[in-house]
């Protein structure tokens, strides 16, 4: 972590000294005058050179890979001189204005609004909706959850300028964050980074300070918790659970992770209407922000974690200049993004079974999971690389999760080839130790380069395996692979993982002009539907409590029938024929055909071991 030197401002909230560099850009934002629900902002620009200069907000941040759109915030926005006096201002598109004068400005300020606020009316509309982790929460006196893309934003030409951050808000309200406060008072923040990018890395939560810390090595770990229903889940309830996790992790990943200070931001929803919707989490290079119900388990970050802290070793230390210089209104994306959240995974399902948190059987059931959504819930022949490059285009973001599914699988593949070729003494963990080394958080790689890079430091057979499963469409055969440790792909009948499809049969359809989602197809075929009780042409209102609604209402459908258990209690509420009927019933699932993975040849004993425990 950079050490952080004091900026001193000189007079009150909002007058800037006149003795500011002008080679820095200088934010504020009130907590404290709060209004309406709304946050004032100013943001002073670094030295300009240009008569008009345009002022945006983020279309898009890392991490999301979908669109976000902060503009749809932001209101009254206005441009002044040093005197006071309004500049000429006219709005581009959503997230950007366009500042005439601009050799007069010394500032611009606005209101923001916060995502949380907008998010149950959005779902019943066909309006994009923020993925809560990434959102925004403005609540007086309270909370404020601040995911700074969707308050700060930045001069054309000045993102690689350094940002001052100064945050005035109520003393009985901490705030916690990866950035170091480089003011005492306990009033005011002010937080220094290098470049916009670096500022937007790192949200900041303020609530009152449930706050637990623990140390692993010479890493600091921050935890605060938001919790304002249900007062057993605090910092000191999550911590025993997170620690454990965090110090395997941190074990696990030896002298390759470098990180000095670590935030887990916690935000536990009621899912009120005017509450975050989604529950689920964002990395950032040292930093969770989560939203989750606020009944989680002790353990409920347990998964979050393993996956997201993997995030410090790609892509914080292995990036592609797409992420280093990442445009946040006009992003070109990598192709590797289905190594950073690919590899991401892996490693958080590996290190269980390395660290002895899991047993064998539990990694291949996993593996056995990934192996069967890739085949069954994903476009097996969609180019990894051209998904990653092209993720922002609604058609193919629906491919995104294949990226924790046969990302993931990628990268055992990688590993089994480097165990072998190295005879147990390489794997794909250490080879991104050697990228780690070659490039680092601040040196990022052209996208074309990687594959070249990874084969020339690694073996043939490794680059031969991406461009042909990575690069090319070609499919994997993944019993192939793990036959070289000794472990067997079996078929076998399995309950299906989405209970409203059989095969190539959807029994659900969606209204495009309402959302509505509908049972159809009914064809005396699918167990699940017989033993809930529905009828065809019943409209769905509920499914397990939740409604599926919205832009995203057959999506949100399909997952309240996903993985289901046989015998478990389910209940739906659905108008038929005019009358809302409540539907209760035990699951009952469909076999199909499927995949058991075990260890079968004590022969490959040894190199399996190495690529399990090494």
């Amino acid at each position: 972590m950079k050490k952080y030197l004091l900026f001193l401002l000189l007079s009150p909230f909002f007058l800037w000294s006149c003795k500011t560099s002008s080679n820095e850009v200088n934010a504020s934002l009130d907590l404290i005058n709060v209004s309406n629900d709304k946050v004032k902002v100013v943001v002073k620009p670094a030295a300009i050179n240009s008569s008009t200069i345009t002022f945006q907000v983020p279309k898009i941040i890392p991490g999301t890979y979908a669109l976000q759109d902060y503009g749809r915030y932001i209101e009254d926005f206005k441009a002044f001189d040093k005197s006071g006096n309004l500049l000429p201002v006219s709005k581009k598109d959503v997230n950007t204005w366009v500042i005439s004068e601009a050799n007069k400005l010394d500032r611009v300020e606005y209101l923001v609004n916060d995502t949380f606020d907008e998010e149950a009316s959005q779902l019943g509309k066909n309006e994009t909706v923020v993925f809560s982790p990434a959102g925004t929460n403005i609540l007086k006196g309270e909370n404020f959850y601040l995911n700074l893309g969707g308050f700060v934003g930045y001069f054309e030409n000045q993102q690689e300028k350094p940002f001052v951050l100064t945050i005035d808000h109520p003393q009985e309200l901490a705030g916690t964050t990866a950035m170091i406060d480089a003011d005492t008072s306990t009033a005011k923040d002010v937080f220094r980074a290098t470049r916009y990018a670096e500022l937007i890395d790192n949200p900041i939560m303020y609530a009152k300070p449930d706050i637990s810390t623990f140390t692993i090595g010479d890493m600091e770990v921050v935890l605060h918790v938001y919790s304002p229903r249900n007062t057993k889940v605090t910092s000191a309830f999550l911590m025993p659970d997170l620690q454990k996790t965090m110090i395997a992790q941190k074990e696990y990943l030896g002298p390759i992770n470098k990180t000095k200070r670590y935030a887990v931001l916690v935000y536990l929803t009621a899912r009120a209407d005017n509450d975050a919707q989604g529950t689920g989490a964002l990395e950032h290079n040292s930093s969770t922000t989560g939203t989750f119900e606020d009944d989680m388990q002790a353990n409920g970050l347990d998964h979050t974690i393993s996956h997201e802290f993997f995030h410090t070793l790609t892509p914080l230390n292995v990036h592609s200049k797409e992420i280093q210089y990442f445009d946040f209104n006009n992003p070109k994306m990598s192709e590797h993004l289905w190594m950073y959240e690919g590899f991401t995974e892996y490693f958080s399902v590996l290190f269980k079974t390395n660290k002895g948190f899991a047993d064998e059987q539990a990694l291949y059931n996993v593996l056995t999971d990934k192996i069967n959504f890739a085949a069954t819930l994903y476009d097996d022949k969609m180019s990894l690389t051209e998904v990653s490059k092209n993720v922002v285009d609604p058609v193919i973001n629906k491919q995104f999760g294949n990226f924790y599914n046969k990302g993931t699988l990628a990268a055992m593949c990688l590993d089994i080839i480097i165990r072998e070729k190295s005879n147990g003494k390489r794997g794909v963990l250490s080879v991104m130790g050697e990228l780690s080394n070659l490039y680092g958080a601040d040196k990022a790689f052209n996208d074309d380069e990687l594959i070249p890079v990874f084969t020339k430091i690694t073996y043939p057979e490794v680059g031969e395996f991406l461009q042909n499963h990575v690069v090319k469409n070609n499919p994997i055969d993944y019993g192939y692979y793990l036959t070289k440790v000794g472990v067997t792909i079996q078929k076998i009948k399995v309950p299906v993982q989405m209970a409203f499809s059989l095969g190539a049969n959807a029994y659900f359809k969606v209204d495009p002009k309402t959302n509505k989602v509908f049972i159809t197809t009914l064809d005396g075929k699918n167990e699940f539907l017989k033993s809930v009780g529905f009828q065809d042409n019943d409209q769905i209102v509920e499914l397990r409590g939740v409604k599926p609604e919205g832009s995203e209402s057959g999506k949100l459908a399909s997952i309240l029938a996903f993985n289901l258990k046989e015998g478990d209690e389910y209940t739906a509420k659905v108008i038929r024929n005019g009358k809302t009927i409540d539907l209760k019933g035990k699951v009952k699932l469909n076999q199909v055909d499927g995949n058991k993975i075990e260890f079968t040849d004590k022969s490959k004993a040894v190199l399996k071991d190495q690529w399990l425990k090494n």
